[in-house]
């Protein structure tokens, strides 16, 4: 029985090439001799034929090289073309990069060849850039204020904080309180207020906000990050030829390696013609791991009115005139009002304070830190490959 292997959409990395997501490509297996071979594997298998019948010299000098060379005969670059390009080729590997080889010793094993053949790594490099425009991020100084106002009123209620419409009696501090303890509007303990008792929470309104407040003005550098990525990798490795003889002196005697891997000649620099000899796949234009790189940001600027900012304080309760002995405490804040329920209940309130008066600052506002320039291939790190077909016909 025949069996082909198809190569399914030929790799080419052009000078021209727009893309920005690599190609795909892969291998299969078919039989030309089945009831219902596919389209692809019937042309693959005519052009087979059809090279045989028409080379059958040809497969008699091949003959004569298998017995002579135990590699496979590949030719030097020739035409017009060949120009500057290396006389002996080279293996490639292309393809995503995480699938890539990890050295040219690997390689070997794949090609089963023992320790006594080495595979020189020539070059490692890189295709399909992928470097988005660098994350920038401004990080300006808190707000600076004081708060130095308490709140306006302080009642007590002869409800739960819960309840809506209680009675309430005054519990505000003395004129110009500064928040020190205070005995003012003191309520004894079992005082009623209409047949319940008068103290049962303790309300007080927001603290009034920030009395002085600013964001400072300067400017400074943003934090830049930035991502490099390349998706496709190329690993050429040289070799010695092999020791044998092929039909011709324009024809060299090389290692071999099953597919992905092509035979290439390689010149660095950018170059988009190749050899005519070498032209089947390329110019493949493959770069060096480090990129151009001018990305960056613009300079953050810092100012503007806070946002966020507050003041926040404790409102403590006492059951004694001289704030020794703590019944309770609320916290709090101008964002709004407060209230403590009394446990237990018409429990004596004989003084009261404020403390821990203080300012939350607030959020700046940033300007700038916009992303700049771009990352892209290096044009001094670039080399070109041309390559070969791989063997098609499986044994």
């Amino acid at each position: 029985m025949r069996t082909l292997k198809v190569f399914v959409s030929l790799v080419v990395l052009g000078s021209s090439s727009g893309c920005t997501v690599p190609p795909q490509s892969a291998w299969f297996e078919c039989d030309p001799d089945a009831r219902v071979p596919s389209e692809e594997c019937l042309a693959q298998a005519d052009a087979g034929t059809d090279a045989s019948d028409a080379g059958t010299d040809a497969s008699d000098d091949a003959s004569e090289q298998a017995a002579t060379c135990p590699g496979r005969c590949v030719p030097e670059p020739s035409s017009d073309s060949a120009g500057d390009w290396p006389r002996t080729p080279m293996l490639l590997w292309l393809g995503p990069r995480e699938l890539a080889p990890a050295n040219c010793d690997e390689a070997r094993k794949v090609g089963g060849y023992g320790e006594d053949v080495e595979l020189f790594e020539k070059y490692r490099r890189f295709a399909y850039l992928d470097a988005p425009p660098a994350a920038c991020a401004c990080t300006c100084p808190d707000s600076e204020g004081s708060c130095t106002k308490l709140p306006e009123t302080i009642e007590v209620r002869a409800g739960t904080c819960a309840e809506n419409g209680a009675p309430t009696l005054p519990f505000d501090g003395p004129a110009g309180w500064d928040g020190s303890c205070t005995s003012a509007n003191a309520l004894p303990a079992g005082v009623s207020c209409g047949g319940e008792p008068c103290a049962q929470s303790v309300r007080a309104s927001p603290l009034p906000g920030p009395t002085s407040e600013a964001c400072p003005t300067l400017t400074m550098p943003a934090t830049v990050t930035k991502t490099t990525e390349w998706l496709w990798m190329g690993l050429a490795c040289e070799a010695k030829e092999r020791e044998g003889a092929c039909d011709t002196t324009t024809r060299r005697c090389m290692y071999d390696l099953p597919s992905p891997w092509l035979q290439c000649v390689a010149l660095q620099g950018k170059h988009d013609k190749c050899p005519g000899n070498y032209d089947l796949y390329g110019p493949i234009h493959l770069y060096g791991e480090q990129p151009v790189d001018t990305r960056g940001c613009t300079t953050c600027t810092c100012g503007g009115d806070p946002v966020g900012s507050a003041c926040v304080a404790k409102l403590r309760l006492y059951g004694d005139g001289a704030c020794s002995l703590e019944a309770d405490k609320v916290g709090l804040s101008s964002f709004g009002e407060q209230c403590v329920n009394v446990q237990p209940p018409g429990q004596a309130l004989g003084s009261k304070a404020i403390t821990d008066l203080s300012y939350v600052p607030g959020l700046c506002l940033t300007t700038g830190g916009e992303p700049t320039g771009a990352a892209s291939e290096d044009p001094t790190e670039v080399v070109t490959f041309c390559c070969l077909a791989p063997f098609d016909l499986a044994e």
